[in-house]
This record gives C-alpha cells, sequence and structure tokens, in this order.
C-alpha cells in the first residue's frame, strides 16, 4: 500500500510545486506592471503638473502636488524592492523543490519497475530534460521582461519628450529635458532592435513548450511514443529533444546574422 501511497503523494506534491511558481510568477508580474507604471506616472505627473498649473494662483500650493506624488514614487522604489527580493526567494525556492519532487518520481518509478526502462546514461539524460525546458522557461521571462521595460521607455520618453518640447520655448530647462528623452527614446529603440529582446523571448518560450509536450507524451506514452518498445520510445525521446535543441541553436544563430545575412539565408535556392 506504501508503494503505491508515496507516487500518488509525489506526484500531488509536483502539482502543488507547480502552482506555487505559477502564482509567484503571476504576482510578480503584477507587481511589475505596478511598480514599473508608477514611477513613470509619478514622474510625468510632477513634469506636467509643474507645466500647466500655474502656482501664483491663490490656494494653488506647489507642495500640494509635487508632494504627494513624490511620496508616491518614493514609496513605490522602498516597498518594490523588498518585494521583488521575497518573491525572488520564493520562486528559487519552489523550482528547487520541483526539482528534487522531479528526481524523486524518476528514481520511484524505475524502483517500480514502470518507468522507462533503458541505460543509466539514458537515464540521466531524462532528468536534465526539465531543466532544460525551466532553463528555456526562465530565459524567455527575462528577455520578455527586458523588451517590455524597453518599449514602455520608448513609449512614455516619446510621450514626455512631446511635452518638453513644447514647453522648451519658454524655459531653457525644458529643452535639455526634450534632449534627453528624444536620446532615451532613441537608445532604447536601438537596444530593441539590436537584440531583439522579443523575438528571442518567442523562440525560446516556443521550445521550452515543445520540450515539455514531448515531456509528457514520452511519460503518458501517448502520440509517436504510444505502443514503442520502452528502449524504442527511449532512443525516440532523445532523437526528438535534440532535434529540438537543434532548431533553437539555429534560431539563435539566425538573430545574430545581419539583415542582409537573414534575407540571403531564407531566399528561395539559396540552400541549393
Amino acid at each position: 500500500m506504501a508503494t503505491v501511497e508515496r507516487p500518488l503523494a509525489v506526484e500531488q506534491e509536483i502539482i502543488d510545486a507547480e502552482d506555487a511558481i505559477a502564482t509567484t510568477l503571476y504576482r510578480r508580474r503584477w507587481a511589475r506592471c505596478i511598480v514599473f507604471g508608477t514611477l513613470p506616472l509619478s514622474a510625468a505627473g510632477i513634469v506636467i503638473g509643474n507645466l500647466l498649473i500655474d502656482f501664483s494662483a491663490p490656494g494653488a500650493g506647489e507642495a500640494a502636488l509635487n508632494l504627494p506624488l513624490a511620496i508616491i514614487l518614493v514609496a513605490s522604489v522602498i516597498g518594490g524592492i523588498p518585494f521583488f527580493v521575497t518573491m525572488r526567494g520564493n520562486l528559487r525556492f519552489n523550482r528547487a523543490a520541483l526539482r528534487k519532487l522531479l528526481v524523486e518520481r524518476e528514481s520511484l518509478a524505475e524502483v517500480s519497475g514502470h518507468g522507462p526502462a533503458g541505460s543509466q546514461a539514458f537515464h540521466g539524460y531524462r532528468r536534465k530534460v526539465p531543466e532544460l525546458r525551466d532553463a528555456y522557461w526562465r530565459n524567455a521571462s527575462k528577455y520578455r521582461s527586458r523588451h517590455n521595460r524597453f518599449q514602455l521607455v520608448v513609449i512614455l520618453g516619446s510621450i514626455l519628450a512631446s511635452v518638453a518640447t513644447t514647453a522648451a520655448a519658454e524655459q531653457g530647462i525644458w529643452s535639455w529635458l526634450a534632449v534627453a528623452l528624444s536620446a532615451s527614446v532613441s537608445v532604447s529603440a536601438g537596444i530593441i532592435s539590436q537584440f531583439k529582446f522579443r523575438e528571442r523571448s518567442m523562440n525560446l518560450q516556443q521550445t521550452a513548450d515543445s520540450i515539455d509536450l514531448e515531456v509528457k507524451a514520452f511519460m503518458l506514452g501517448i502520440r509517436r511514443y504510444k505502443g514503442l518498445s520502452p528502449e524504442q520510445a527511449a532512443a525516440d525521446f532523445a532523437e526528438e529533444i535534440e532535434r529540438i535543441k537543434e532548431e533553437q541553436r539555429k534560431k539563435e544563430l539566425q538573430l545574430e546574422q545581419p539583415p542582409d545575412g537573414r534575407q540571403a539565408q531564407d531566399a528561395p535556392g539559396a540552400q541549393g
């Protein structure tokens, strides 16, 4: 009875660990939207408010505008740092727990004789596949976050640059601010174009999803592994994973090439 209960308990713990990771990532994404949205909005409120409001009128106190916005801006920074540190620690803990549970599940499957048979080398290879998938997922999330941050700089910088340019005719300091904002927009747009964070994120996400589907199909014995012997299923699994990895390497190399090189490679008859 115990030999049956423990695998079921491991499966439940794996589900709980995956759910904890998904919840942590969801909260972190919302926190990023709030914190990184509050910072530029507060700064923009201070800049635009000082431009458009006439503080010489009675009762129009400059501190009544700047102080609350400054408090919100500082609170976002002070409150956001420990929150992100805590979320990062929780994420590392849950991912480490998930990796241990996956290894335990593999060990229980081997001991019970219900897992996929094969050489010791294949079992070591099989254990590393989920780690590779998770690494692709993490890198996809990292590049997606970088793209979103630089894209946010481009959008907000363009808006604030227009406002600062309008005010530059009246006060000299705004001309320098307009130049700085325009420069930040140009630099951010250049970084996005050069490093292609969005394309890298999409490629890594697709590769990780393909590996995840292949792992589940192999474990369940469905799709290409249906009706195969354990040895043949193991060989097909390793071959498919290596094919997916090779495709990812080709995508990375393609992104590193200049536009002219990519067009020449994609042109009909280029491989002939």
